[in-house]
């Protein structure tokens, strides 16, 4: 299949202003809030301690269901024998066996799994495996680090100046980047920081200059709105750059009408996804159409996405 792929900006920016507004007026799907803004109880938005939480969690966040992860998550610190898991200086006080065990109580960690290789007619995608690495071994890294900055995010950022792109470089540049997984790790590390943006109490610097963090549902949202159309696979192109530069063109076109920047499209687009551009499969209407804010900018055709392997073929109507 060749790449012959149709880029629409304005259609992308009406696409982005839609989404706002729905978001905002609870009209995107009856979204309710995203999973790490349900707080177990006896926590508070932007505390610290919701910090951390935030931090440990999103560190072992990759190739699993979040709804399982955040419940895992909400259930050990409800318990209190295991909420110390999430303060570093008692982590790292206390043997291996036991914290593991408490990380282990409610699947707060999983084992490593490692996934066959998957053949689609004749191919064999070039990433023939995907692995989690050992979660219990990036938790104890993260405590490390963190019990440098007297175990509070906020003196982390502190010490980079509230930097997004400082903060960024340090998990992904230099030896403490085992604190987040190496699968997608500055995928990872950015949609951390976004995370932090939305609940932590002092300001983050630079956050404009990050790139969207791209993935399978922003992928899924990008071409069923027909932002981009046409037909595209990733053997030929790459799919992930060619998303987070359109996305990136789309804020510094649209500056004069848009108030956001990429890193905050990020969330529009996902929940679109995850609740709007379901899966078809031969379907020739997506079955949320009726209730999408954006259905007028739906388009036809296939996607699909089996881990590094994509192939597209969409229209628009």
């Amino acid at each position: 299949m060749d790449s012959e792929i149709k880029k629409d900006i304005p259609r992308a920016i009406a696409i982005i202003r839609k989404l706002n507004e729905a978001f905002f007026t609870k009209t995107l799907f009856g979204f309710k809030g995203l999973p790490e803004e349900i707080l177990p109880r006896g926590m508070d938005r932007g505390s610290p301690e919701h910090l951390l939480y935030i931090t440990f969690t999103s560190s072992i966040a990759y190739l699993r269901r979040e709804e399982d992860l955040w419940k895992a998550a909400t259930k050990t610190y409800e318990d209190k024998d295991t909420r110390y898991v999430i303060n570093p200086e008692k982590v790292l006080s206390k043997p291996p066996s036991e914290v593991k065990s408490a990380l282990n109580k409610y699947n707060y960690v999983v084992n490593v799994v490692r996934q066959e290789p998957f053949v689609i007619g004749k191919i064999i995608p070039q990433n023939k495996l995907a692995s989690r690495e050992n979660d219990f071994e990036i938790w104890l890294n993260l405590a490390k680090v963190l019990k440098k900055f007297d175990s509070s995010i906020e003196k982390l950022f502190e010490a980079h100046n509230y930097d997004a792109l400082e903060v960024l470089k340090f998990f992904t540049e230099t030896p403490y980047s085992n604190s987040f997984p190496e699968y997608r790790k500055k995928t990872k590390v950015i949609i951390w920081l976004a995370k932090m943006e939305r609940n932590a109490k002092f300001s983050i610097r630079n956050l404009h200059s990050l790139p969207l963090a791209s993935g399978s549902h922003i992928i899924r949202s990008t071409f069923r709105t027909g932002a981009i159309s046409g037909k595209i696979n990733s053997f030929q192109t790459d799919i992930d750059d060619l998303i987070i530069n359109f996305w990136q063109d789309v804020a510094a076109e649209g500056k004069g009408v848009l108030s956001i920047y990429p890193l905050q499209f990020q969330v529009y687009l996902w929940v679109l996804s995850r609740f709007g551009c379901s899966p078809r499969g031969d379907a020739e209407v997506c079955s949320q159409f009726e209730n999408c804010p954006v259905n007028e900018f739906c388009t036809s055709g296939t996607i699909t996405i089996l881990d590094k392997y994509i192939t597209i073929d969409t229209k628009q109507f």
